[in-house]
């Protein structure tokens, strides 16, 4: 496979998903549309699209969505599409093919580490991009509960087939490579920020989230079908948080119109070796 085939097939990765989750936005947007005008209209209306009680937000961001199984068609297809137990051997094989010749790119060339840090970065911009001055949907007690709930239901979909379906690495010998945990955290961020900011920092996030999936089979950690299954898994997750925002709200009887405080120190420890980070905490 030359190099022009990987190239199009990782832009047909990222390019696929977002244009079909476009798609779905439009939809999503105002579940009763029929027509243009009907959407536009629609959004004119505060904290009632969908029967949400979500807060209002900027006219170039749709409300919060509500429960329609539509959302659910672009992951079910990545997660079938991943899970080797519905895949023909010759479709398998010809994922594994792929994935040596993205490891034979590599060569004598160091593994890249980096993949281990990027896969959070989508998550973080989806609970903190509004503190640097960008419009979010929800206040910030929402985006952390969409984002724990988003989180909960990811891991239980990535590590109960990681037990079951017992799929060898490519290049290592633990047999959890189903599906790539990885991706499935970054594309679960990326689709969080599509939900809370839309535009150009959707497509920021899709193309990390891409490039970690890249990295997990440059590295030799995950095949093809583990990292289309952990896309769709992330995506899938990230929409069951955003379905999760009104129940929450019902709980916590607050309607989502309150703000929580959230406070960011900077931390260094000298001793026993020495070690830096930062420490969140947040008020609801």
């Amino acid at each position: 496979m030359g190099i022009k085939s990987l190239v199009l097939a990782a832009v047909m990765l990222v390019a696929m998903p977002m244009k079909m989750l476009g798609q779905q936005a439009d939809s999503d947007t105002i579940a009763t549309a029929e027509s243009h005008a009907q959407e536009i209209a629609a959004l004119a209306i505060p904290d009632s699209v969908n029967g949400s009680d979500c807060p209002a937000t900027p006219d170039s961001l749709p409300q919060n969505y509500g429960f329609k199984w539509e959302q659910g068609i672009v992951p079910a297809i990545l997660i079938g599409a991943g899970t080797v137990l519905v895949l023909p051997n010759s479709i398998r094989k010809s994922s594994k093919d792929f994935t040596k010749d993205i490891i034979e790119m590599r060569g004598d060339n160091k593994r890249l580490s980096f993949d281990n840090y990027l896969q959070y970065l989508p998550v973080a911009s989806a609970l903190l991009l509004d503190y640097a001055g960008v419009k979010a949907r929800h206040s910030f007690r929402d985006r952390f509960l969409i984002t724990a709930t988003a989180t909960a239901a990811m891991s239980a979909m990535v590590y109960i087939p990681k037990i079951f379906l017992e799929e060898k690495r490519p290049e290592f010998d633990e047999d959890d490579s189903t599906p790539s945990g990885h991706t499935a955290l970054a594309f679960m961020g990326a689709e969080l920020v599509r939900i809370e900011y839309g535009g150009w920092y959707a497509g920021g996030a899709y193309a990390i989230a891409t490039g970690v999936g890249f990295m997990r089979m440059y590295n030799g950690m995950h095949w093809l079908h583990n990292v289309v299954a952990g896309a769709g898994i992330g995506i899938f997750s990230a929409r069951i948080g955003e379905w999760s925002c009104k129940l929450w709200q019902n709980i916590l009887d607050k309607k989502g119109k309150n703000q929580a405080s959230l406070a960011i120190t900077p931390m260094a420890v000298p001793t026993n070796g020495g070690y830096y980070g930062i420490s969140l905490s947040c008020t609801f």
